[in-house]
């Protein structure tokens, strides 16, 4: 009895990635100075050798996209969830606006995300619950309006979320760290987040920094956070908090 296989052959892989690159250059503007992948992303040559484009040692798939800066324009392709192998993404400081594609979260491999300084608006997907393997998460000093999506606090991975600098509003779960235990950095300064500091923050015994300064958070700050015994950086300042600070003994 013939058998048939259905399985991607790896040229089909290493096509499709070849083609999410271009489309993710497509959406680049060529017009704008110092676009340096206007000429290096080019067919003809092997992907994997194209600036900011790393490939797995043992197969032609992209594991990681580097564009930090790099004055690039534009906004970012749906094509780039197709990058099933990422591990890395890294556009920061740069000038990509729009949204955030929703694609973003079919990258379940990918631990880093750093897309901050750039214009991009509209609300964090809600996709980013599915990166379960993801560590660092940061899309500081955008545009970014909406609640923060509560599940991406159910990715343990987790070790620094930052989110500083956006519009995003919104009272935080109080079941935040129930699942961040390896959280070490809380960056939510500079929103207008609102409602009171969660009392189980404490359960993110790992934290070194918590920076919820200007927003417009409520009430007195939990008395569990003495149990904090990492933390080394608080900031809450130009908040509507009351009552006396804690005693926190700095280790």
């Amino acid at each position: 009895m013939a058998v048939i296989c259905l399985a991607a052959s790896p040229d089909l892989n290493s096509s499709t990635d070849e083609h999410s690159i271009l489309a993710i250059k497509s959406h680049i503007s060529t017009s704008y100075p110092n676009n340096i992948l206007a000429t290096n992303w080019s067919q003809g040559t092997s992907f994997c050798t194209w600036i900011g484009v790393t490939c797995s040692r043992r197969r032609p798939r992209v594991t990681a996209l580097n564009l930090f800066n790099m004055s690039l324009e534009g906004t970012i392709a749906k094509e780039i969830g197709n990058l099933s192998f990422l591990t890395y993404l890294n556009i920061r400081n740069n000038s990509f606006n729009g949204v955030i594609p929703d694609e973003i979260g079919n990258l379940r491999r990918l631990r880093v995300l750093e897309i901050s300084y750039n214009q991009l608006s509209g609300e964090i997907p809600l996709s980013f619950e599915l990166l379960t393997n993801l560590e660092f998460l940061s899309i500081q000093y955008n545009h970014l309006t909406g609640a923060i999506p509560w599940s991406i606090f159910n990715i343990s991975s987790l070790q620094t979320i930052a989110f500083t600098g956006n519009q995003l509003y919104g009272a935080l779960p109080n079941f935040m760290c129930y699942y961040l235990s390896k959280l070490e950095g809380l960056y939510l300064s500079y929103n207008q987040l609102s409602g009171n500091i969660p009392t189980n923050l404490s359960a993110c015994s790992r934290l070194e920094i918590i920076s919820l300064s200007y927003n417009n958070f409520i009430g007195a700050i939990p008395m569990q956070m003495e149990n904090l015994s990492q933390l080394q950086k608080l900031y809450l300042g130009a908040n509507k908090i009351t009552g006396k600070f804690l005693d926190i003994i700095w280790k």
